[in-house]
């Protein structure tokens, strides 16, 4: 959907897309959700509702021009990049391929600032879907599921991120 803008814009094709999304997200998150205590889970779910919803009430009511989050798309990819090359480098790391110690890697930062930096994507999407004159850019209203489809994603990493942080492994 991100690539193709008649994908998005089909009507039976973007259901379609939808339901495939979210079985998928569903299935994934139940699997790795399985491995915490069933208090973790619940505790990451309850920490993410209230994330969620204060970011995206704050990001609605937000009519300040000089807080125009439209803008933030550049500054946020980047970020995300930065982020996705330490999870790699940290992933081979952990498989054998770089030496341990390689880059100084700690779980609970790694999870905090997944937690904020999805957190700003929720924003940031947020406030693209519900743009006003206010901002300079903004998602067309044709694009619905591919808007609900962000901020599900955004949220369902949210709730990752934290669960990592604040979760307890069943093995321990």
């Amino acid at each position: 959907m991100c690539a193709s803008a008649s994908a998005r814009r089909s009507s039976p094709l973007k259901w379609q897309i939808l339901a495939l999304f979210t079985a998928g997200e569903a299935l994934s998150v139940g699997f790795i959700s399985s491995f915490y205590h069933f208090r973790s889970v619940c505790s990451a779910m309850l920490a993410t509702a209230v994330a969620a919803t204060s970011v995206s009430l704050y990001t609605a009511k937000q009519r300040n021009p000089k807080y125009d989050l439209s803008q933030w798309g550049a500054g946020l990819s980047s970020c995300g990049l930065i982020f996705l090359v330490y999870g790699i480098v940290q992933l081979l790391q952990v498989l054998g391929v770089l030496p341990a110690g390689f880059m100084p890697y700690n779980e609970v930062l790694y999870s905090l600032a997944g937690a904020c930096l999805f957190s700003f994507y929720l924003a940031y999407h947020t406030k693209l879907i519900v743009a006003g004159k206010h901002t300079k850019y903004q998602m067309s209203e044709k694009d619905y599921v591919f808007g609900a489809m962000t901020l599900y994603n955004d949220i369902i990493n949210i709730f990752i991120y934290t669960l990592r942080l604040i979760g307890e492994d069943r093995d321990r």
